[in-house]
């Protein structure tokens, strides 16, 4: 498939235009590659969840800012959001808003506290695919969002992810990281065809 019908296909289910997602190797990627097109710098902090995947704090520290942990709600194992205002520092500069087990954060209330400190959010959907927060879909409310569709996620391409936003500025800058990364080795894209067609056959014999 090739990437204009891959990335049309999304759009469609996301109900966006097809300039607003730039595909990467994996999620995590993405949300590095998000961090960097928000101009994430030494020393600044992002705000993520206490109960989360080590590859979402890699993504910041690879940067070398500060993951600044926060703990959940233990009704829906989400950011509390409660306790958001007390992390805030001058060297916030974003917040980490995860879909835990596919469902959305308290979006709302972290819009308010964003907007009132002039902090990003970004919404981690790695697991959010096909969600819906008050009627519309997980990854396109919030200034911009990363999704991974490898083996154990909602949707599966084997390996892979994409960023989501409608900011132009964030757009352009996702937009040169998506053209300038590695493309993966040819010895990459042979074992992955080989697993998806693994697959396809078993999903074919048994469903």
């Amino acid at each position: 498939m090739s990437k204009s019908i891959f990335s049309s296909k999304i759009a469609n289910c996301l109900n966006i235009n097809l300039q607003d997602i730039f595909l990467f190797w994996k999620g995590r990627v993405a949300l590095y590659a998000i961090l960097k097109a928000i101009g994430i710098k030494e020393g600044d902090e992002i705000i993520i969840p206490a109960f989360t995947c080590v590859v979402a704090a890699d993504s910041v520290i690879y940067l070398r800012a500060r993951p600044v942990y926060l703990d959940i709600d233990p009704m829906t194992y989400n950011m509390d959001v409660t306790q958001i205002k007390g992390k805030i520092t001058e060297k916030t500069r974003a917040i980490l808003a995860q879909n835990t087990f596919g469902l959305a954060p308290d979006l709302d209330n972290i819009f308010k506290v964003a907007s009132r400190h002039n902090l990003i959010v970004i919404e981690d959907c790695a697991h959010g695919f096909g969600g819906f927060y008050k009627g519309k879909s997980n990854g396109t409310i919030a200034d911009v969002s990363f999704f991974s569709t490898q083996w154990n996620k909602p949707f599966s391409t084997g390996l892979g992810g994409f960023a989501v936003t409608k900011n132009p500025e964030i757009a352009e800058r996702l937009r040169i990281m998506e053209r300038s990364f590695i493309r993966p080795s040819i010895r990459d894209e042979v074992i992955l065809k080989a697993l998806l067609f693994v697959k396809g056959r078993l999903n074919a014999k048994f469903y």
